[in-house]
């Protein structure tokens, strides 16, 4: 193309010495001649600079990067003689097609690696989607059976969260592999969780789900919960109950009357700010709270809104001093540790709680939960069809 314009150039140039065209439209036509020719010839010599310092990088680097830049000198042949585009199998242009050739040659080169790695790995090949088809099998037997759904579960004492829900989980893949001896281990298992944290000392409404059941434990994890708490004055303690070390001295109590108690828990009710406790499941930055107290790293706990509905005192203190006894109705989020400490700095002292009973969440109460000894799978099945009834 640029032959063709300079063909032109010429003949506009013997037009313009012949007076047979202005000097105007002779430099409207030679212009865009120029300027092509131009950005030709300047971008193969810029594109060749611009890449040396890459190129020399490159080359100092790993065998496989050498191997790519030969790839992209082929794509952009920077040195020597202009190579032709290769062609596509529908006979386009594709400029990608060294990269491609490269990465095939890589893979093959591989190929030998990934076979012995395969004969010396214990797993035959295809067992992650042996295992996805074995868990497939494995939640339609269990929705047949009737295994998939809601219950409540009374939580023993030290216990996690977690600890019930591998019990169960176990339980149930043990019974289905009863069934169908095929299953393995793992392809048995399904889905199951919980629909908010009870700390170990705890005990109460632990609302399980189970297969589909798992997509609703978001709205028990945020509903309403009730507890029965304990809480004793004197000192603080670094997880804020009986099992952590105590912090500080001792603070009287001495003085504390039911109506001071109950003028304090009445300030409570409604939306407020709470500071979670360090030892909690809050993540900060991906890594729960529990975790970096017992590493020793100190982090704030930023305060958060929670609400409560009410909050009463069940037993007169003079009866139960230094002990005090109050139930809580309260949203999600809501930390009985951090409450308890609270209402001790605002009566001038100290105190940690010493037990704690969930008695509701949402709908369930401590009377219709099953209890991790008893448990059989028809009983959860029965738990499950009277928790569909009750929901």
């Amino acid at each position: 193309p640029w032959r063709c314009g300079k063909a032109l150039v010429i003949a506009l140039l013997s037009l313009a010495r012949s007076r047979s065209i202005s000097p105007f439209l002779f430099c409207l036509a030679v212009a865009p001649c120029a300027m092509s020719w131009s950005l030709n010839v300047g971008f193969h010599q810029l594109r060749s600079v611009a890449l040396r310092p890459a190129k020399e990088a490159i080359i100092s680097s790993s065998p496989a990067t050498r191997s790519m830049w030969t790839a992209w000198k082929a794509m952009y042949h920077t040195e020597g003689e202009r190579k032709p585009l290769s062609r596509s199998a529908s006979g386009a242009s594709d400029i990608r097609s060294p990269l491609r050739a490269e990465k095939k040659r890589r893979a093959a080169s591989m190929m030998p690696l990934n076979c012995q790695k395969q004969e010396a790995s214990s797993k035959p090949a295809g067992t992650k989607q042996n295992r996805g088809i074995e868990r497939e099998r494995a939640k339609r037997l269990a929705t047949d059976l009737g295994l998939d759904g809601i219950f409540p579960v009374h939580k023993p004492q030290n216990f996690t969260s977690y600890d019930v829900v591998a019990k169960i989980r176990s339980m149930i893949s043990r019974h289905l592999r009863s069934l169908q001896p095929e299953l393995t281990r793992k392809g048995a298992e399904i889905k199951v969780g919980h629909g908010g944290t009870l700390d170990p000392m705890a005990t109460g409404v632990l609302v399980i789900g189970v297969g589909s059941g798992t997509r609703k434990m978001d709205f028990f994890t945020k509903g309403r919960k009730a507890y029965e708490a304990v809480g004793r004055f004197g000192f603080f303690t670094d997880t804020g109950d009986a099992e952590g070390t105590q912090i500080g001295e001792v603070h009287p109590w001495e003085d504390l009357t039911d109506e001071k108690l109950i003028k304090v828990l009445d300030s409570y009710i409604g939306d407020i700010l709470q500071r979670p406790p360090m030892y909690s499941a809050v993540k900060i930055q991906g890594v729960r709270a529990y975790e970096l107290a017992r590493k020793g790293v100190e982090v704030e706990m930023k305060p958060r809104p929670v609400r409560v509905h009410s909050i009463k005192l069940m037993r007169p203190f003079a009866e139960t001093a230094p002990d005090f006894h109050i139930y809580v109705d309260c949203g999600g989020g809501t930390y009985i540790r951090s409450l308890i400490s609270d209402i001790a700095l605002d009566l001038g002292t100290a105190a940690h709680m010493t037990k704690l009973v969930r008695t509701h969440q949402g709908r369930f109460q401590l009377e219709d939960c099953l209890t991790l000894d008893d448990m059989t799978p028809d009983k959860i099945v029965a738990s499950i069809t009277k928790s569909n009834e009750l929901l």
